[in-house]
């Protein structure tokens, strides 16, 4: 969570790179739920906030007895439209495209989050921002 804000802003941000988020559904029925909650903001302009509440606030997640609840709170902490962010959710608009996006990561052999490809170079894991600009930078004279 340290890295991601800087590489966004030095490398995205700029048009240098390109990040590409895949759902890795590696924690049981939260983890799709979880997906699903980013995605529901996405239909509000949210996507990334939301990404960031989830990572943020891992704790809340993890140890809530009501999951919908906690997520809804999130949206409501986003200012999105709980209507719409809870008939999202109901209706599990997402799922398909979540579980296609999930199957997509391990037919690339995505196993492990964070996972960046970086011109066919893997990195894997919280590594600091000069492993990621190294790379980079190596791929841009590629």
């Amino acid at each position: 969570m340290e890295t991601e804000p800087k590489l966004v802003q030095s490398y995205i941000a700029t048009g240098k790179a390109k990040l590409i988020y895949r759902h890795l559904l590696q924690l049981g029925a939260g983890s799709l739920r979880t997906a699903e909650a980013s995605e529901c903001a996405a239909d509000q302009g949210a996507f990334w906030p939301m990404h960031d509440l989830l990572y943020g606030r891992q704790d809340q997640v993890y140890a809530t007895k009501d999951l919908d609840a906690t997520l809804g709170g999130f949206a409501r902490d986003l200012r999105l439209d709980a209507a719409t962010f809870g008939a999202c959710m109901r209706d599990h608009r997402h799922v398909a495209e979540i579980q296609a996006d999930y199957r997509a990561g391990q037919a690339a052999g995505v196993r492990f989050r964070p996972t960046f490809d970086i011109n066919g170079a893997r990195l894997t894991g919280a590594l600091p921002l000069a492993t990621f600009q190294k790379e980079i930078e190596a791929a841009a004279k590629r």
